[in-house]
């Protein structure tokens, strides 16, 4: 009975509060960044290829070094950069075409430095960087 009331509740409350209710519900409908016991997700509609790609030329943009850099067995890719392993990225396919990118800034979480690191993604995911060529290049290719 108790679940068969929130409904009406929420569609009354939904409809006292009017369009100011969309800026909290907002966030939770998108996921666009979504925090589990210290570890920011993001999904990209995008290959896992390329936001491992943006990934490396985000954290070569914020001057951090990658220490290791590991294939997965699910086209995946796992990376640690930073001094003293500071940042843990995992990468994963999804689906097609759909990935998930995790960080983990140290061990409890620093939202604020993951946040400066999804920006630079997103901003790196828009980009195309070419040779002298004129040919676009891989961060393999770039050294």
């Amino acid at each position: 009975m108790k679940k068969l009331l929130t409904i009406p509740i929420f569609l009354i409350f939904l409809s006292l509060v009017g369009c100011s209710a969309v800026p909290f519900i907002g966030p939770v409908v998108t996921g666009v960044l979504t925090w589990v016991e210290g570890e920011a997700h993001k999904y990209y509609p995008y290959d896992a290829d390329v936001v491992y790609r943006a990934s490396k030329r985000a954290l070569d943009d914020m001057g951090l070094e990658i220490t290791k850099d590991e294939a997965k067995s699910n086209d995946g890719h796992y990376l640690v950069a930073g001094k003293e392993d500071r940042f843990k990225i995992n990468v994963d396919n999804v689906k097609q075409d759909i990935s998930e990118l995790r960080l983990r800034v140290n061990f409890m979480g620093d939202k604020d430095y993951a946040e400066l690191f999804y920006t630079k993604v997103d901003d790196q995911l828009s980009t195309i960087r070419f040779n002298e060529r004129g040919e676009p290049v891989f961060c393999e290719d770039e050294d």
